[in-house]
């Protein structure tokens, strides 16, 4: 019996040692691929990205390319024609390119090499300006972009290149010009922009303060225009004109904006004369025009506070 039993033993494991063994297959081999790095861009590509960048005011890395398309343009202005502008009729080898940007794409027509850019598109122009002018509104007041919308965005004419501002000291060419009229607004403040149909010329409309300093012994021939939007417009003209521009928040502190704003909301219209009296050999000429949403009117100490603001915000503008 013992002998049946060791038999049957040895009998079943034979069997277990010809049946067929599970394969195990071998782990599988991971090949890395190689990383593909973006093609570089084009000259054309890297100028017309640059444009877009410095007139949406984004960053380079917030813009996306969706498409470039090599174009034979039929003349000098690459397929756009603002008005009263004349193209050299020639064939211009170039591109028309593509961007995407806060979820709105921007056509641009570049010459080959991208010395010549220029942004096409009607409603997406329009709409770019105002993007334009929002950021430029906050910048320039220190404002959440959030804070400001778009209240008009009308077409208009102008009699004239300066889009109907005058400002001390700048010439405007008598011709009509079309452009637009956009009003922007930000804790119940509307602020007027007027712009020209090739987005070229972009021009703040409210001023709240001139100031004109003339004469004097050192023969001052000196003005500055400051705006509601926070634009500041200087002309220095002692040896020659010489105007420039800046803006409030590069300009003033925080302090010095808010004590603006709080001359803007309490005081009415007033002209303020600091000037020398007449007959005065050498005389010295000062004077503002101030243009405020209030009612009130200065004191002599309040008075002297403005002339210093501005005559310190002119030096400044000229450092």
């Amino acid at each position: 019996m013992k002998k049946t039993i060791f038999a049957c033993m040895v009998l079943i494991l034979l069997l277990m040692a010809c049946a067929p063994q599970p394969q195990t297959e071998p782990p599988p081999t991971i090949t890395e691929q190689p990383t593909r790095e973006a093609a570089p861009m084009t000259p054309a590509q890297t100028a017309a990205l640059t444009h877009l960048s410095e007139t949406l005011n984004l960053p380079v890395d917030q813009i996306a390319l969706v498409s470039t398309e090599a174009v034979i343009w039929s003349d000098g202005c690459l397929g756009v024609h603002p008005p009263d502008v004349m193209c050299t009729q020639a064939l211009v080898e170039g591109y028309k390119i593509v961007f995407e940007a806060d979820g709105a794409e921007y056509e641009l027509h570049t010459n080959e090499m991208g010395s010549a850019v220029v942004i096409d598109g009607g409603v997406e122009l329009n709409s770019m300006i105002e993007v334009v002018l929002i950021k430029q509104l906050a910048e320039n007041l220190g404002l959440d972009t959030g804070s400001i919308t778009v209240v008009s965005n009308e077409p208009a004419e102008f009699g004239n290149t300066c889009l109907g501002v005058a400002m001390e000291n700048v010439m405007c060419a008598e011709a009509i010009t079309p452009g637009r009229i956009v009003i922007l607004e930000s804790d119940g403040i509307q602020y007027e922009y007027r712009i020209s149909d090739d987005g070229r010329h972009i021009q703040p409309v409210t001023i709240t303060l001139t100031w004109k300093r003339e004469g004097g012994i050192a023969g001052f021939c000196d003005s500055l225009t400051v705006f509601l939007s926070g634009e500041i417009y200087g002309n220095h003209c002692k040896s020659q004109p010489d105007d420039t521009m800046g803006t409030f928040t590069a300009l003033l502190s925080n302090e010095e904006i808010e004590q603006f704003n709080s001359w803007f909301s309490r005081y009415g219209q007033v002209s303020l004369d600091a000037s020398d009296p007449k007959g005065v050999a050498d005389g010295m000429t000062l004077v503002i025009e101030f243009y405020g949403s209030g009612n009130g009117k200065p004191g002599q100490p309040v008075q002297r506070e403005i002339f210093t603001w501005a005559q310190e915000l002119f030096q400044r503008l000229y450092n």
